[in-house]
């Protein structure tokens, strides 16, 4: 993502530092290697991410840590005034850097962030993998005909190796493929498409609108900002008038692109409303208040729900972490990149001679990334960072009997609302 998924705030610290031991099996005796996150965990989205490290690296001590080494893992939070930050996360990457022995982060959650914090850790070389970024920019150039970058991925880095990678696709395959479930699923084959002004909010939605009019659709387009807009009842109603079958919106809840869908049930306007993973929350149920049936949502990966082989790796979780958004759509993510992280610093304190590893070793080790078998898939990650997986999941709000039976993502004013697994594309095979 992007992204902000689920605004419900948490009473927790800025920077939470785990133990991270677990029962059974002894940790490492050389040392501490620490690990990062940055993730809005003011967030339940954010949180229930930094839960799927924090199992990952509890996994790890218990079976003994890393070639004699305890992981120790801290969860810094980006948000400031209950909303992710990119100077909340540039500070926090700074923190990391400032202590030797913080050798990679997961993170961030955001985009935005992501764009921020390049920049700082690049010239440091410490691995940066994201279990949620989205954009399109951080890593490559926008493919035509959609609009060009107004950044450049090797401008962030400024002639450093790369040292950012993620886990889950782009915003170019997010896009069409909720597209091709307006037009081809829903038979919706004319939409009003809304977007948040942010730099996810408007790549998100030009690559849905390039391909939905490459499908025969057609569009109209419109945009706003959180800080003066409250009502988009006037917004709604043009493309009501224009004639549009469905609304498309491109933005995360944090800007509070769901209130719109309340809005619509208001002015008696009931047709598909649908976005990318930063819809995919508890708080955009919850802003759709009273109408949140069938709000659909893309999310930047497969769901590891709908993964045979992950069964056991998430009924291991539900038992470490039982409360109703401990779990989240990318909670498996978050384990995946963590354990990646993990297995190139045990790649790197081999090439020390078993000592503790420079950031550097760790990043090269990382960039060698070939074949890493994790819950979700097995990752090849290309010289970009970007992860040969190119799965996109749809996922519909319907009301369920069992939670637990969903993604996990329900609403907080309604709890058995929850976000319901419906289809997947897989890019890499098309």
């Amino acid at each position: 993502m992007v992204r902000g998924r689920g605004l419900v705030i948490l009473t927790f610290a800025a920077v939470v530092t785990f133990a991270c031991g677990g029962g059974g099996g002894s940790t490492g005796s050389k040392g501490t290697i620490k690990i990062g996150s940055d993730l809005p965990v003011c967030t339940t989205g954010g949180q229930s991410t930094a839960n799927g490290v924090k199992f990952a690296v509890d996994q790890k001590n218990a079976a003994g840590g890393v070639n004699g080494y305890t992981i120790s893992y801290q969860s810094f939070d980006d948000c400031r005034q209950a909303a992710y930050s990119a100077d909340a996360g540039v500070e926090n990457v700074q923190s990391m850097l400032g202590d030797s022995k913080f050798l990679g982060m997961i993170g961030p959650y955001n985009s935005a962030v992501a764009k921020a914090e390049i920049p700082v850790a690049a010239p440091q070389h410490f691995v940066m993998i994201s279990p949620s970024n989205t954009g399109v920019c951080l890593t490559k150039e926008s493919p035509p005909p959609q609009a060009p970058c107004t950044y450049h991925a090797a401008d962030l880095r400024n002639g450093n190796a790369n040292n950012y990678w993620r886990v889950v696709t782009t915003d170019d395959y997010q896009g069409p493929a909720m597209a091709d479930y307006f037009y081809k699923t829903l038979n919706v084959h004319s939409v009003g498409i809304l977007d948040d002004s942010t730099v996810f909010g408007v790549g998100i939605s030009g690559s849905f609108e390039v391909e939905f009019k490459k499908l025969g659709g057609t569009t109209k387009h419109s945009e706003y900002q959180k800080a003066t807009t409250s009502d988009w009842k006037a917004i709604l109603l043009g493309f009501k008038n224009a004639g549009a079958q469905g609304v498309y919106v491109g933005g995360t809840d944090d800007q509070n692109i769901c209130i719109p869908r309340k809005q619509m049930k208001d002015l008696g306007w009931d047709v598909p409303f649908g976005g990318g993973d930063g819809i995919e929350t508890t708080d955009c149920i919850d802003q759709a208040s009273g109408n949140e049936i069938g709000v659909s949502a893309t999310s930047a990966g497969a769901d590891a729900t709908q993964v045979p082989g992950a069964k056991a790796t998430i009924d291991a979780f539900r038992k470490q972490f039982t409360g109703a958004n401990d779990f989240g759509g990318y909670t498996m993510q978050a384990y995946d990149a963590a354990n990646a992280l993990m297995a190139a610093i045990g790649r790197a304190i081999n090439n020390a001679n078993g000592s503790m590893p420079t950031r550097d070793q760790v990043r090269a080790e990382m960039a060698k990334t070939k074949g890493f078998v994790g819950v979700i898939g097995t990752y090849d990650f290309d010289a970009n960072g970007d992860t040969s997986l190119k799965i996109v999941s749809i996922y519909s709000v319907q009301s369920v009997t069992d939670p637990a039976n969903s993604t996990g993502v329900c609403g907080k004013a309604q709890a058995k609302l929850c976000f319901v697994w419906k289809a997947q594309f897989d890019f890499a095979k098309a």
